[in-house]
């Protein structure tokens, strides 16, 4: 039997797991301890008894007792140690029965020995014992009734069959009953023992499953956020690019950079969303498609199409998918995963990730990395519309710009040209000498829109003195304000004038208005635009001009 039954164990992750109960251990401890106490009460004995022993029992009990005392201080191996105290206890026990038979304490000093071999051996050494102790006492008992020994105590009372037979009895049974109840209790304890170091070992074993676990949630969450981090970083630097392509070019690359895939193309699609372009790409292979023109056309298919359709991502992989679609421009992967790029429900275009790498992508790569597309989706969709407000203000700014410089060419054609001041306050000009050779004053364009509208020329009293930049910076601010107070004053009279529109119509039509009749409707009519526009002659006809014999009151004129 193997008394060992369990010893310290260790998990693989180095954290030491709580120790089971150690029969050897707890033996060892055991018989050390009992041999110190016998070394203390067996000087105690030697000195009560010292008076009644005699020279060789002296000899005797002293030659035990240096044994004892050696065994207990040497570092001895245990078995030599749980020989020598059984050996003295037997000593010790059957010269008692030598010296007083069965009237003394001989059998106590055999059953301690019997109980001492159940404890510290197996089963084989406890009979043994059981045996010799029986034997010893059987042997000294026939040879004493049998007169070949005699006991050697003083004054020992006669001995007959019945006193041996009951002794010798007593000493069997109660060695037997102690051998059964300690070999119960070693199996009970042996028993229990294991059913610990069983549960010992499921908990470490379940507590090392548990770390395990542990380590890789720890793990798989330290990826995801350094995922997220990654995805934040790349969203933070394209956040800030203007440029289509600029921002195209720098999602690709540093997607597969930070992500380590060796391959990353970006797809726009088309108005009706029926055919992929390929617009970006981080390997060399997708640039060189990039240059050749590449595409998609919708084909139910091809996995761009499901994605585009359902817009959800799609995640294929060449050992777990057998719908993997192998790209013949790209043979190597093994893994492929595409993101929809979509803003407000619409797919603008699609992100495709390929990875040497079998399981490379799951469904929380999916989660992450489809939050970095839709920033990238609406970063694009951001400059895309930036992009189109600044061609619409400068289409806006071109068209107000002509528009002014026709406004303001008519205008100046029916108006006087120029003002000047002088001396005697400000004059009309009416004659503009265009080449105005050797003119030495400071000369500044009115600038509206972009359109030069007219000029402001200032000249200095007293001769010529060069202007400052400071006062060059300061006339065309001046410049500026009048520019814009004539192109306001220039609205205020338009408004004006549209309003005394406003008011000849309504009062054209108000009086019109207050009659019924045909002919005073004309009549009155007739009247009032030649009152407005100061006309001679005003005529209203009404019915087709081709009529050949129109009635009188089908013509009416003032």
């Amino acid at each position: 039997m193997n008394n060992n039954i369990s010893s310290e164990r260790s998990t693989a992750s180095g954290i030491p797991q709580p120790t089971a109960f150690n029969y050897t251990e707890w033996r060892e401890r055991f018989i050390l301890t009992t041999l110190r106490i016998a070394c203390v009460l067996g000087v105690a004995l030697i000195a009560v008894s010292f008076s009644t022993l005699t020279f060789g029992e002296l000899i005797l009990f002293g030659v035990l007792y240096l044994v004892l005392l050696l065994v207990t201080i040497l570092p001895v191996r245990y078995t030599i140690r749980a020989i020598t105290l059984l050996f003295i206890t037997f000593a010790v026990g059957i010269d008692g029965i030598l010296l007083w038979g069965p009237w003394q304490d001989g059998n106590i000093f055999l059953l301690t020995g019997i109980i001492l071999s159940s404890l510290l051996f197996d089963r084989r050494v406890d009979f043994l014992a059981w045996g010799t102790g029986v034997l010893a006492a059987t042997t000294i008992a026939v040879l004493e009734q049998t007169g070949a020994y005699r006991l050697a105590g003083a004054n020992v009372p006669i001995t007959a069959p019945d006193d041996w037979t009951g002794y010798v009895g007593n000493f069997a049974i109660l060695g037997a009953l102690a051998l059964a109840a300690i070999g119960q209790f070693k199996n009970v304890l042996i028993q229990t023992t294991i059913r610990l170091e069983e549960t010992n070992n499921m908990l470490s074993t379940e507590k090392t499953d548990l770390q395990q676990i542990v380590r890789q949630r720890t793990d798989e969450l330290e990826m995801r956020t350094t995922q997220l981090r990654t995805s934040s970083n790349i969203a933070r630097t394209i956040s800030d690019i203007q440029a289509i392509t600029e921002l195209l070019d720098t999602a690709t690359q540093l997607v597969s950079e930070k992500f380590g895939y060796y391959h990353v193309g970006l797809f726009i699609l088309d108005e009706q969303g029926k055919t992929a372009f390929l617009q970006a790409a981080s390997s060399g292979t997708g640039k060189q498609l990039i240059q050749q023109g590449f595409r998609v056309e919708s084909d139910k298919k091809s996995p761009l199409t499901h994605v585009v359709t359902n817009n959800q991502p799609v995640i294929a992989s060449d050992i777990d998918n057998m719908d993997f679609v192998r790209d013949i421009n790209f043979p190597i992967t093994r893994s492929r995963m595409i993101l929809p790029l979509a803003v407000r429900g619409r797919v603008l275009g699609l992100l495709d990730m390929h990875s040497d790498q079998t399981r490379a992508f799951d469904t929380r790569d999916a989660e992450i990395l489809q939050t970095l597309a839709d920033l990238v989706a609406i970063s694009f969709d951001n400059v895309r519309l930036s992009n189109e407000t600044k061609s619409l203000l400068n289409q806006l700014e071109i068209s107000t710009s002509i528009q002014t410089q026709r406004t303001w060419s008519k205008l100046a054609a029916r108006q006087k040209p120029a003002y000047q001041y002088t001396p005697a306050g400000v004059r009309p000009i009416f004659s503009i000498d265009k080449k105005e050779v050797g003119y030495d004053g400071l000369r500044v364009p009115l600038v509206l829109h972009g359109q030069n509208i007219g000029t402001l020329k200032l000249k200095r009293q007293g001769g010529a003195r060069e202007w400052s930049e400071r006062e060059r910076v300061l006339v065309e601010k001046i410049a500026d304000q009048v520019a814009l107070a004539l192109e306001n004053s220039r609205l205020v009279d338009e408004a004006q004038k549209s309003a005394l529109r406003d008011q000849m119509i309504a009062n054209v039509s108000a009086r019109v208005r207050e009659t019924l009749d045909i002919e005073s409707v004309i009549r009155t009519a007739a009247t009032e635009l030649r009152r407005v526009f100061d006309l001679k002659e005003a005529e209203i006809t009404v019915g087709s001009p081709l009529a050949q014999a129109p009635s009188p009151k089908g013509q009416s004129g003032t």
